[in-house]
């Protein structure tokens, strides 16, 4: 059997518990990968056509690749430490809806792949309730923040790479916008001083 085959049955056995939570007996479950794309704002995920066709709600836990020295895939690691499950509802307007990445398989066969925006899935707890995406990631963060960080030494000298390093999370687009304020304030401060002077 192959790897993935091995891993998927894994990952399906450690939400046993939500699917029975949830009352479903044979859900379609799958694994991922999660991944950022020039152009699109947030992780995007590559579904079948076969997959969004079935017209069922798919279920998904994302993963890692982990690679050998030569660049082959040597094992799956869960991607989210707390083992999430995710959700994507099925939508029969997917054809319309999702960017569609088209290639051939290894037959010549057309292979339809689409291209779906993480944070449109639905994320299930183990109680079976479901929240949207961005409260989930509210929550981690929030959870993030509660949790005291271990001290690595025992020097009484801050960690500077951690204390003192640009926030690397920091949406692209803030950063834009609180440089252009800035911008504009310096403007309008030349602009009055330049009045002033005149």
């Amino acid at each position: 059997m192959s790897l993935r085959k091995d891993k998927e049955r894994e990952f399906y056995m450690q939400h046993m518990d939500t699917f029975k939570a949830i009352g479903i007996a044979d859900p379609f479950f799958t694994i991922k990968t999660a991944f950022f794309k020039k152009g699109k704002y947030g992780r995007q995920c590559q579904f079948f056509e076969w997959e969004l066709k079935k017209e069922e709600d798919i279920y998904i836990e994302f993963y890692d690749n982990v690679y050998d020295d030569n660049g082959g895939s040597k094992d799956m690691i869960p991607m989210y430490d707390d083992r999430q499950l995710f959700k994507l509802k099925y939508n029969p307007y997917f054809e319309e809806e999702y960017d569609i990445i088209e290639g051939y398989d290894s037959k010549g066969n057309l292979d339809k792949k689409y291209l779906v925006p993480v944070n449109e899935m639905a994320v299930v707890l183990r109680s079976g309730q479901e929240i949207s995406y961005s409260l989930y990631e509210k929550r981690k963060e929030e959870a993030e923040l509660e949790v005291p960080k271990l001290q690595k030494t025992t020097t009484l000298f801050p960690d500077f790479e951690e204390e003192f390093a640009p926030n690397q999370k920091k949406n692209a687009d803030e950063v834009r916008q609180a440089l252009m304020d800035f911008a504009h304030t310096l403007k309008d401060a030349a602009d009055e001083l330049i009045r002033k002077i005149v």
